[in-house]
């Protein structure tokens, strides 16, 4: 009994050398997907930002394209659905900051944030 073990003892090495090479390989994967972010240009030249209602517009674009850039992550997964709203705070924020425009940056801040409430462990 005790040879047969031995024998398989490298097997098992073996399987758990491949399981952590493919948790390797979803995690070099994931990283990858991240550093090769989606992106997508929002016209607003026809918007005067002095005006709220021109801000707001502004800001809906906004929102409709952190979206759609971030729309491979959209799912009913929790796992997913986090990775999803993560997205779409980080390129919203991204797209707010880069506009610099005092009152579309106010209209951002006083958005409410939903988040969904974690099952303690």
């Amino acid at each position: 009994m005790l040879m047969h073990q031995s024998r398989l003892a490298p097997l098992h090495v073996v399987g758990a050398v491949l399981a952590i090479a493919a948790a390797s390989l979803i995690a070099d994967i994931a990283a990858a997907k991240e550093r090769d972010a989606a992106s997508t240009v929002v016209n607003y030249s026809d918007l005067d930002l002095a005006s709220s209602t021109d801000t707001a517009r502004l800001y809906a674009r906004l929102k409709y394209a952190s979206q759609k850039v971030c729309n491979s992550y959209d799912s009913r997964e929790l796992r997913t659905r986090d990775r999803y709203v993560a997205c779409f705070d980080q390129a919203l924020n991204n797209a707010v900051a880069e506009v610099n425009d005092a009152k579309l940056s106010s209209l951002h801040a006083a958005e409410p944030r939903i988040r969904l409430a974690r099952k303690s462990s």
